[in-house]
């Protein structure tokens, strides 16, 4: 499907100043709330634009982007999220084209509940190490729970990778329940990615191997600095099923 962006939005006409717009780059590991935060402000030249992106074992533990500053570089493009994928993510994307408009993400409540449990809730009886976070310490056993699995998981897997948005990138390191299928697929557009490198195995804590640090460590493959901050339109529409695009 097509996603509105820019293209569909009249720009600033020669000679037009400036746009103001709040910037800040983090990431977080549980419920945050930036309401009340006096974020810095820069100069854009076309539009504002913010991101969240957000990995979830679906087991109670996220691992969040937050991103805002300028909209630059392709205008619209097409977004892949596969229906079956697991682990669960979520990416919703603003652009606006007002001073300081860019305050709609400002707390966890902006992200649907990655972790809810099937109705009716019941159990595999598969039991696996749950983790997540942006270090390999912070997935060591030590630091791993013990998950037992939803009804339709009856793997565990253990993985590592990034999430990209823009010029800025995300090491990340997990383990979690997992469906036999075993379909690892991060929503991806042309400007975005979750991409993860891991394994699934069959048996009661059969995750608790070593983590391919190198899938995380590694450099991505960066878009242009003209394609750069939060130009992730089309992955909000994936996940609420409808375009998104401008808002005055």
């Amino acid at each position: 499907f097509r996603c509105p962006g820019p293209a569909d939005h009249p720009g600033p006409s020669p000679g037009s100043r400036a746009l103001q717009c709040y910037s800040i780059e983090h990431v977080y590991s549980g419920p945050f709330d930036i309401s009340n935060m006096q974020l810095p402000k820069i100069s854009c030249p076309h539009a504002c634009s913010e991101v969240i992106m957000s990995l979830d074992t679906g087991y109670r533990r996220p691992l969040t982007v937050l991103q805002k500053g300028c909209w630059e570089g392709q205008k619209i493009g097409r977004v892949e999220s596969p229906w079956m994928a697991l682990p669960p993510d979520y990416t919703e994307v603003h652009g606006c084209k007002e001073d300081l408009c860019n305050t709609k993400l400002q707390t966890h409540d902006s992200i649907p509940d990655l972790s809810r449990a099937p109705n009716p809730q019941t159990l595999s009886g598969t039991e696996c190490y749950m983790c997540l976070g942006m270090h390999p310490e912070d997935c060591s056993l030590e630091k791993s729970l013990l998950v037992r699995c939803h009804g339709d998981q009856s793997v565990c897997y253990q993985g590592s990778g990034r999430m990209n948005t823009g010029n800025f990138s995300v090491p990340v390191y997990i383990r979690t329940c997992h469906r036999p299928s075993c379909i690892v697929e991060g929503s991806t557009s042309p400007w975005t990615a979750i991409e993860l490198q891991g394994e699934c195995c069959k048996g009661n804590l059969c995750n608790g191997g070593s983590l391919n640090v190198t899938a995380a460590a590694a450099t991505p493959l960066q878009a242009p600095h003209t394609l750069a901050l939060l130009l992730t339109t089309a992955l909000l529409a994936s996940a609420l099923g409808g375009p998104l695009g401008f808002s005055r």
